[in-house]
């Protein structure tokens, strides 16, 4: 499972993927753009991968389109998009959730941990400590990613 959380152009995720009962903890879920939008997937590690190289690769052509999951009620992943011009947008199968506002924000299943830390003032990273000290669902290391 995957955890992300932004904060002051700073975007933080844990390390580890799950593949049924066995897990990893060298997963790569972050991304800068070439104009510092920064990216973070949370989902099917396939699709997740794919669209990262999309990321990786200068955000040429079209972006990979999450699926909508067989239930109808999810997406196959999500992607935490943060543009220099401030705010958030949350990417899923059904489109673009865009939110202006917010100085921070968190997805993914740690997402609760995370949302009380950042509302009391922790950074991304620390976010992400919390989600990794008081749940399961984040693992491994905590990866940065800095808006230049």
């Amino acid at each position: 499972m995957t955890t992300i959380a932004y904060r002051d152009g700073v975007m933080a995720a844990d390390s580890g993927s799950w593949m049924g009962d066995a897990c990893h903890r060298w997963a790569r879920k972050l991304a800068r753009g070439p104009d510092g939008t920064l990216y973070g997937t949370a989902g099917h590690a396939a699709e997740c991968e794919a669209f990262l190289a999309w990321v990786r690769a200068g955000c040429a052509g079209s972006a990979p389109r999450a699926r909508e999951e067989d239930d109808g009620r999810g997406s196959s992943f999500v992607v935490l998009v943060a543009p220099p011009e401030g705010g958030v947008r949350i990417r899923t199968a059904r489109g673009d959730e865009v939110y202006p506002e917010a100085a921070y924000f968190a997805v993914g299943a740690g997402k609760e941990v995370c949302f009380g830390a950042l509302f009391m003032g922790a950074t991304a990273e620390q976010a992400l400590h919390a989600a990794m000290e008081h749940g399961c669902s984040a693992i491994g290391s905590v990866c940065t990613i800095i808006r230049r």
